[in-house]
């Protein structure tokens, strides 16, 4: 009588749909949203428990499912690393000059460019994403 994994196979499938909810849930933790490596071990883990199950038992919504959860690690990696790329950046004389702004600076005060550019270069940085 063959071995039956249909444990394997659902905790498999838990753990693969855990890992993404994890991640969301714990986004602003900085370990999470800058590498997303307990969303990864999640998802590994249910790709191990997936042939784990595939190894044991021989039917085939089984070995369907340790596909599944192959499918689903490698589509997460590419969300979380392909769509997280920045656009390509512009050619360098169409960024050469911002156009004058106020915008408060980290204590609240307003700062406008052309006041700033009086007193010399001034650098810009971009906060992209969640911080």
């Amino acid at each position: 009588m063959p071995r039956r994994a249909t444990g394997w196979a659902i905790i498999s499938l838990l753990l693969m749909f855990a890992g993404p909810a994890v991640y969301m849930a714990l986004i602003d933790v900085p370990l999470m949203h800058a590498t997303g490596a307990p969303a990864f071990a999640l998802m590994a883990a249910g790709a191990a428990a997936g042939l784990v199950a595939a190894t044991r038992d021989r039917r085939l919504w089984v070995r369907g499912i340790c596909a599944l959860d192959v499918v689903l690690l490698a589509l997460w990696t590419y969300m979380f690393y392909g769509w997280a790329r920045l656009p390509e950046p512009t050619t360098l004389y169409t960024l050469a000059a911002a156009p004058d702004f106020t915008l408060p600076d980290h204590t609240g005060e307003p700062v406008t460019l052309s006041t700033a550019l009086a007193n010399g270069p001034v650098l810009l940085v971009f906060y992209r994403g969640h911080w």
